[in-house]
């Protein structure tokens, strides 16, 4: 039994293949005009055909406007996307991290644990139990106000860097928690098609979002 997943509104462009893709697992890309997009509330993975030829590499775009400029048609993997896609992949998360700030801090502000010996901030790279005391030390103390004020007070270096690679371990799914991106299948054709999970999809900047 199938469940509905979140819309991405906003996707950035990873890649746009305008003579289609022709090593595509779905044969009606190989030959069309194909961009593989990435959403920036959820991380989704997405290919959809463009509906203009001046859609660019890394822009930004909004799916609701008018006229629209793309129609998604499959979600993806990690392992569906062009080596391009994938070259631009981190940078693309950098500006959504970038543009994000507020509700990563929050983060930082309001994880709690998510098991009796493991805390939502541990899932962070090089955030182990000392930095991890520290952290919940400073902001019992006073909430973080940036990134720039984590690492001041905390002692750790490029947060934003911390918070892309987390991003990339839970786009590959190479870890059962999904702090931020919500996990799913390949080849579950239209958007909003989900199989049952069996990840743990914590969803932070989903609950954050209003803070």
């Amino acid at each position: 039994m199938s469940k509905r997943g979140p819309r991405e509104r906003y996707v950035y462009v990873l890649d746009h293949l305008r003579e289609g893709n022709p090593l595509d697992k779905h044969k009606w890309h190989k030959n069309k005009p194909l961009v593989q997009v990435i959403g920036e509330d959820y991380f989704i993975l997405m290919e959809a055909f463009p509906l203009t030829e001046q859609i660019q590499i890394e822009e930004r775009i909004d799916r609701d406007q008018e006229p629209p400029v793309l129609k998604v048609d499959v979600l993806i993997d990690y392992e569906d996307l062009t080596s391009l896609a994938k070259d631009n992949l981190g940078k693309i998360l950098e500006k959504i991290v970038t543009a994000k700030e507020s509700q990563f801090v929050n983060f930082f502000n309001k994880a709690e644990p998510l098991t009796l010996k493991l805390h939502a901030l541990e899932l962070l790279p090089d955030i182990g139990k000392k930095t991890l005391r520290t952290i919940l030390e400073e902001r019992k103390r006073l909430p973080f106000s940036s990134f720039a004020d984590i690492e001041t007070r905390v002692g750790i270096k490029n947060v934003k860097e911390i918070l892309v690679k987390r991003l990339l371990i839970e786009i590959k799914r190479e870890d059962k928690y999904f702090l931020f991106v919500y996990p799913g299948e390949s080849e579950r054709g239209i958007e909003g098609e989900r199989k049952p999970q069996e990840q743990k999809y914590i969803g932070y900047l989903e609950r954050l979002k209003q803070g």
